[in-house]
């Protein structure tokens, strides 16, 4: 949600002052994001200041009408908008220095929209902060062979520790503190999920759902900003479409088509949702934007390692989303997490995906050296706390977050929102089993079944195989040196022989393990 360059020394000395559209303190400043759905504010004494951007909220508060708006507070007053948003209910970043000691503090919160990534200079104790972490690739960084051993392993984990030594994210709910000697990094505490209230019953829990996600929608600023839902096809963002529908007058919509073999009936059900909208669509067919699989990308096109796997087609999507002069993408990611069993809940069958797991984690392993395979199966002690806010949407909305943010387009996704997420883990296990909840809404909603039981849902698993197919020969004669396997991490000759398996048989899973190394291997070679 911002970047900024922040010396210690400097907030000892120099007072911040706004200039323009960033704060200045001597040679430090604080850069916010730039957004209309953004509002920025800094207040300060003698003794300490803190400066937040936050999401805004519908109604505008005494903060909301410039770009940076600044008071001076007595200490009393500055700890009581400090815990104001500390309990702000959308996302924010809080910087907060004392100018004795001196020391800072930055704390996120816990929605992850736009999150930060920081690195702290020991020899000058300057902390950077950025949202775009390829802001960090511009000198070089030593790679951490652990984090990577995990990541190659098909392991999915949320953790400030990050592919880069130094370079940490600031996870949803955490704080950093650093002053003159020293640094500290804390996990936000445990959110639970509420347990089940066992005698509501399902109408009013629908009801109840309904009006929560309605709420969620209603409190962001749709009024300023022009609106437009990733509309797959699916249960989540048709439920989202439906909801931002409801509450905005001009609404736009677009979708990745993936066609009949990979997809059938995906076109009807969106055709559906969109009748009852009455919305502009852009959609556009996934054969015309695969992914340009290359492994030696030029300095300008640099990405994390957390990058979207089918970046092209949904940059094109997003460009004209833009074009169209929205602001504001709604999407239905975090409708998995949002209908998923606590632990403390029967579990459902074992899945054809998570069969699918085992065989891809299975050749991904095999691919790993000794040495590699043995970081792999080590503790795995760096993973955020659990919490409410599950791991695999905030590393969905990060995959999103920078390529957004570069075109300037802000991102919501009411389905993990908080407030969502505690109300649909009080709802009972029936509703949530199946996503039963968002397919009662989208029936009260729409008047006839457009999801039934047991209906086909879209897939993007055709597109990899045929889009590593198609660059065969470059991805070959580029695999002829392989920098994971210079760091002693994987085998060559095991990369080549999944590489063969894929072009031969095009299986899901061995396509999986192969995309995770090649999406390693491109990320490495930025660092060489």
């Amino acid at each position: 949600m911002l970047k900024a360059t922040l010396r210690i020394g400097d907030l000892e000395t120099f007072d911040p002052a706004v200039r323009d559209c960033s704060i200045a303190i001597g040679e430090s400043y604080i850069r916010p994001f730039q957004h209309k759905s953004l509002e920025s504010f800094l207040l300060k004494n003698s003794d300490q200041w803190f400066f937040v951007i936050r999401e805004r909220q519908r109604v505008a508060d005494e903060f909301g009408t410039h770009p940076i708006a600044t008071a001076n507070a007595a200490a009393d007053q500055l700890r009581q908008h400090y815990q104001q948003c500390m309990h702000w209910p959308l996302d924010f970043v809080v910087i907060e220095a004392a100018r004795r000691g001196p020391r800072l503090r930055v704390r996120a919160g816990h929605i992850g929209s736009l999150p930060i990534y920081f690195h702290v200079e020991e020899r000058t104790r300057t902390v950077t902060l950025s949202w775009d972490f390829v802001d960090f690739l511009s000198t070089s960084r030593a790679l951490d062979r652990e984090i990577m051993a995990h990541h190659l392993s098909m392991r999915t984990f949320y953790s400030a520790r990050q592919p880069c030594v130094g370079v940490n994210l600031l996870t949803a709910g955490a704080t950093l503190y650093v002053d003159r000697s020293e640094t500290f990094f804390e996990y936000g505490s445990l959110n639970p999920f509420t347990d089940e209230l066992s005698g509501r019953e399902q109408g009013n829990g629908l009801l109840e759902f309904a009006d929560t996600l309605q709420e969620v929608v209603l409190s962001r600023p749709t009024g300023i900003c022009a609106s437009a839902v990733v509309l797959s096809g699916g249960m989540d963002s048709a439920s989202v479409a439906i909801a931002v529908g409801k509450s905005v007058k001009t609404l736009r919509c677009g979708g990745i088509l993936l066609g009949d073999g990979s997809s059938p009936r995906q076109s009807d059900r969106r055709a559906r949702i969109l009748s009852a909208l009455n919305c502009r669509d852009h959609s556009l067919e996934m054969h015309t934007h695969m992914p340009a699989i290359d492994l030696n990308l030029v300095p300008e096109q640099r990405l994390p390692l957390t990058s979207e796997y089918y970046l092209e087609a949904f940059e094109a999507l997003w460009d004209r989303f833009r074009a169209d002069g929205c602001e504001i993408i709604w999407s239905g990611i975090g409708g998995d997490e949002l209908c998923a069993c606590s632990t403390i809940e029967e579990e459902a069958p074992r899945s054809s995906s998570s069969r699918h797991l085992k065989i891809a984690v299975e050749l991904a392993e095999g691919l790993l050296t000794k040495r590699a395979l043995d970081a792999a199966h080590s503790s795995f002690l760096f993973s955020a706390p659990l919490s409410a806010t599950v791991s695999t949407f905030l590393l969905a909305s990060l995959c999103h977050a920078r390529p957004l943010a570069k075109r300037g387009l802000w991102p919501v996704r009411p389905l993990g929102d908080p407030r969502l997420i505690n109300t649909a883990a009080r709802l009972p296990l029936a509703l949530r089993a199946g996503k039963e909840i968002l397919r009662s809404y989208l029936r009260n909603r729409l008047g006839c079944d457009v999801f039934p039981p047991g209906y086909v849902k879209e897939t993007f698993a055709l597109v990899l195989p045929k889009a590593i197919a198609a660059r065969a020969d470059t991805i070959s004669s580029q695999l002829s040196s392989c920098a994971l396997a210079d760091f002693g991490l994987v085998s060559r000759e095991s990369v080549m022989a999944l590489l063969n398996r894929v072009l031969t048989t095009h299986e899901f899973s061995a396509t999986s393990a192969l995309v995770r190394f090649l999406w390693a291997e491109r990320f490495v070679r930025q660092l060489c």
